[in-house]
C-alpha cells in the first residue's frame, strides 16, 4: 500500500468518507499494491493512516467485502480474496421516501392508537423480545380527493416517539415526522414483502372480502445507535398496488472502476 497518503482525498471527494476510503483500498487491490492472499492493515492502522473514525473504516471494509474483494479469516485477519469484484446491480434511491412510495395525493387517516405489549408472534415480526412495549397507531391510507382506500397500516414506534401520532395527516411520512420532531435519523430500512390473505379485521375498511389476496409490506426503520425505532405493516388488496423498479450496475461492480 502506498505510503504518505494521509487523509482520504481522491476524485470522490463529494462522497461519504467510508466510500472514499473504500475507493482508496480498492485502488490498492486492483493496482497490485495489496496482492491476492495478502492481509490488509488492521482497523487501528487504517484509522491512523487515513485519519478517519473506526466506524468509517468498518463501513468501508463492509462495502469491499460485499464486492467479494476481501474476506475475514479466523486467526489470520482480513485477506485480499480477488482483484475483481462480483457483478452487482442496484436500485438507486436518494431517500427512504422513494422506496415503495405511495401516491403523493394519499394520506393516512388515524383509526386507533395506544400502547401494546408484543406477544411472541408480534415480537418475531417486529424483531424484538416478547413483552417489549410499543406505541401502535392504526390508520387507513386513502386518496385525499376520492377518499378511496389504498391500504391498512399498523405503525409501531418506540414509546418516546408516540407524540408523532399528533402530526399524522401531513404530507410527510411517519419516519420523516420522527426525524423532524425528535432528531432521529434513518440509517437503514429493511423491507419484507409477503403474499398473504387479507385479515378479516381490515376487510370492511378496505372494501374487500376477508381472505382476498393481498400484498403485505413490513418496513423496519433503523436509526441512531442501530436501534429500530419504527416498524410499519401495510396490507394492500392485490389489485391496488403496483411496484416497478429499475436496476443499474452497482458502484465498483465488475470492471466499471478505473483508477485516475
Amino acid at each position: 500500500m502506498s505510503e504518505g497518503r494521509g487523509q482520504v482525498t481522491r476524485r470522490t471527494a463529494g462522497q461519504p468518507r467510508y466510500r472514499r476510503l473504500a475507493d482508496e483500498l480498492i485502488g490498492d487491490i486492483r493496482a497490485g499494491r495489496l496482492k491476492v492472499g495478502a492481509t490488509i492493515p488492521g482497523e487501528h492502522e487504517l484509522v491512523a493512516r487515513y485519519q478517519v473514525s473506526r466506524h468509517t473504516v468498518r463501513e468501508a471494509l463492509l462495502l469491499i467485502t460485499e464486492l467479494g474483494l476481501i474476506e475475514r479469516r479466523q486467526g489470520v485477519g482480513t485477506v485480499v480474496r480477488s482483484k475483481r469484484s462480483s457483478e452487482a446491480y442496484v436500485q438507486s434511491i436518494r431517500s427512504p421516501a422513494e422506496l415503495l412510495q405511495y401516491p403523493s395525493d394519499s394520506r393516512l387517516k388515524l383509526v386507533a392508537s395506544g400502547m401494546v405489549r408484543a406477544d411472541r408472534r408480534l415480537a418475531q415480526i417486529l424483531g424484538c423480545a416478547a413483552g417489549t412495549e410499543w406505541f401502535r397507531f392504526r390508520a387507513l391510507r386513502r386518496f385525499k380527493t376520492t377518499r378511496a382506500p389504498i391500504c391498512w397500516t399498523d405503525v409501531y414506534v418506540i414509546p418516546e416517539y408516540q407524540d408523532v401520532v399528533k402530526l399524522l395527516g401531513r404530507p410527510k411520512r411517519v419516519y420523516e415526522l420522527i426525524e423532524t420532531r425528535f432528531g432521529e435519523r434513518v440509517e437503514q430500512v429493511a423491507v419484507d414483502l409477503r403474499a398473504e390473505l387479507l385479515p378479516a379485521e381490515f376487510a370492511a375498511a378496505l372494501q374487500c372480502e376477508a381472505g382476498a389476496p393481498c400484498l403485505t409490506i413490513v418496513r423496519h426503520y433503523v436509526g441512531n445507535n442501530k436501534r429500530v425505532f419504527e416498524v410499519s405493516m401495510a396490507w394492500h388488496p392485490a389489485e391496488r398496488y403496483t411496484y416497478q423498479l429499475q436496476l443499474k450496475r452497482g458502484w465498483q461492480s465488475g470492471d466499471s472502476w478505473t483508477d485516475s
